[in-house]
């Protein structure tokens, strides 16, 4: 049980860094992608010289920022979850119910990190024609992001399984 203790420690303090450093960068990325797309626009239609690569940069910050802003979201529990099963659940059944919701949870970003990372590898030869860099810079948002969404899933599946273990010894002392 101390083993699992400190495990939760470690992701519990890895997730929160992975998240603070994950809203500063969201947020800079937010403002680049307001100064550039406002740039972009005067340059249209104040110059009347579009820039070639204004579109497509706006693009790919605007995924990048998309996906740290889901794993935002998922940290601070605003994930899909059954709210009416588990508002009626307490003790070993709530643990055990959000054990497998966050589970399912880990499954889905384990394949979609597996997948993205298999994309991003497809995808190294191709160019966006605008930045003239690969795509892969791209769509590596998505296998990043998921790993980050995994350290957050993991530490909850850590604290759930403690959770199930506390329940189980409070009503086997009761």
């Amino acid at each position: 049980m101390s083993y699992l203790i400190s495990l939760k420690s470690y992701f519990e303090n890895l997730s929160r860094s992975l998240d603070t450093v994950t809203k500063w960068v969201c947020v800079i990325l937010v403002l680049f992608m307001t100064v550039e797309v406002l740039t972009a626009v005067f340059f249209r239609y104040v110059l009347n010289a579009p820039l070639k690569w204004g579109e497509e940069l706006a693009r790919f910050i605007m995924v990048w920022a998309g996906l740290m802003g889901i794993s935002i979201a998922l940290k601070d529990g605003e994930h899909i979850g059954l709210e009416m099963l588990t508002g009626k659940l307490s003790g070993r059944p709530l643990y055990l119910v959000k054990l497998i919701i966050n589970l399912m949870i880990f499954i889905f970003l384990l394949v979609l990190f597996i997948w993205g990372v298999l994309i991003c590898r497809q995808a190294w030869g191709t160019f966006m024609p605008g930045l003239q860099i690969s795509w892969t810079w791209s769509h590596l948002a998505v296998p990043v992001t998921a790993a980050i969404q995994l350290v957050h899933v993991f530490a909850w599946l850590v604290e759930q399984t403690i959770g199930i273990f506390r329940a189980e010894q409070a009503s086997l002392i009761q």
